[in-house]
């Protein structure tokens, strides 16, 4: 791994990308999958709305966890989950949003024990949530009696593990949120330390951090679909899971606007020699890529099914990652924490100068 561990390289790398105008692409041509979200609820939104009341108590980050709209995210990701599986999915939405924003803005700067503690913290009270044989009866604040960030799991995991009917799910769904938290850390950690990580370790690190298999899981625990025991171990689920991922976390990086190196924007900038415009252009292609590979591989999977006698579990997992992406890569533009995009206009002549904030976050 290639670091330059110096903070003038980092400040020199900034200083190519901040304030730099560049036109972000169509990202919806990126990935252009059927886009289809249900209708708003306000019952769902007073149960989101509930959560937030019990467990964020800093106006700042009430704020900006309203921002990016928990609810429109599930309606969005699984449009034709039931109303309870939709709820998971927005409290997962809300929930991490709420404990990776405790890193980016700064509440574990410096205090790399309290960093590790949280994440263990947070990762054994999901687990008890999950395995437990009463998983209400679980008492998150025995386990971590500091953090209200990894206390407010307990909330919607312990629901989860209550009712998931897929045990190779339930597990699969433990891993990728256990690597989401493993990842998110060392990205504090490499952040803290100046690091301006080589392309391989990024893309690696990121697959883990951006959440997307967690979100891919919790979409499939909405779907209440038994899987095989084998599904999540099987190599084209697998890779199939993996270009969902890529898709979201590259676009997201792209929608980011780059305020800081842990992004792959000024990363391409920086190892590749590339100018900002550039640099995005090529994320673009990345993105797209993933999105003609897995078009590539869909009639793999059909096969898969059939062959294994799984054909409806295959089908509803290749539409979970098709709504997956389409869904949160529109949801990138209603938000207003990405890019500045007004309803009624083109999304193919969107400029913004990398590292401004929108008005409203």
């Amino acid at each position: 791994m290639s670091k330059a561990n110096n903070q003038a390289d980092v400040e020199a790398l900034l200083a190519k990308c901040m304030g730099r105008k560049v036109k972000i692409p169509d990202l919806l041509a990126l990935c252009p999958w059927d886009v289809e979200i249900s209708p708003w609820d306000g019952n769902m939104e007073r149960e989101v709305e509930f959560w937030r009341s019990r467990w964020i108590k800093d106006p700042t980050s009430l704020k900006r966890n309203r921002v990016i709209d928990p609810c429109l995210f599930a309606r969005s990701a699984a449009p034709r989950a039931t109303f309870e599986g939709q709820l998971i999915v927005a409290k997962w939405a809300a929930w991490t949003f709420y404990w990776d924003d405790a890193h980016d803005f700064g509440e574990f700067d410096n205090r790399p024990e309290e960093v590790i503690a949280h994440r263990d913290e947070t990762i054994e009270i999901f687990r008890q949530s999950l395995y437990n044989e009463h998983p209400r009866s679980v008492n998150p604040t025995e386990i971590s009696p500091r953090y209200l960030t990894a206390q407010s799991v307990h909330e919607w995991g312990a629901v989860v593990g209550e009712n998931c009917v897929s045990p190779s799910l339930k597990d699969w769904l433990f891993k990728v949120f256990s690597d989401t938290c493993i990842a998110i850390s060392r990205v504090q950690q490499e952040f803290e330390a100046n690091s301006i990580l080589d392309l391989d370790t990024y893309r690696k690190m990121r697959m883990d951090s951006s959440g997307s298999l967690t979100t891919l899981a919790c979409v499939l625990y909405a779907d209440m679909v038994a899987f095989p025991d084998w599904f999540f171990d099987h190599e084209l689920v697998r890779k199939a899971a993996d270009l969902t991922d890529i898709i979201i976390w590259v676009i997201n990086d792209i929608a980011s606007q780059c305020k800081h190196v842990d992004n792959y924007v000024p990363l391409l900038v920086y190892h590749k020699g590339l100018t900002p415009q550039e640099a995005i252009d090529e994320a673009a292609r990345v993105a797209h890529q993933a999105y003609l590979d897995f078009e590539a591989l869909e009639p793999q999977l059909i096969q898969l099914g059939e062959t294994r006698s799984c054909a409806h579990e295959i089908q509803r997992f290749i539409a979970s990652c098709k709504f997956e992406c389409s869904g949160i890569i529109n949801w990138h533009y209603q938000v207003k924490r990405y890019v500045p995009w007004m309803p009624g206009t083109g999304r193919d002549s969107l400029y913004v100068v990398l590292g401004e904030e929108l008005p409203s976050v």
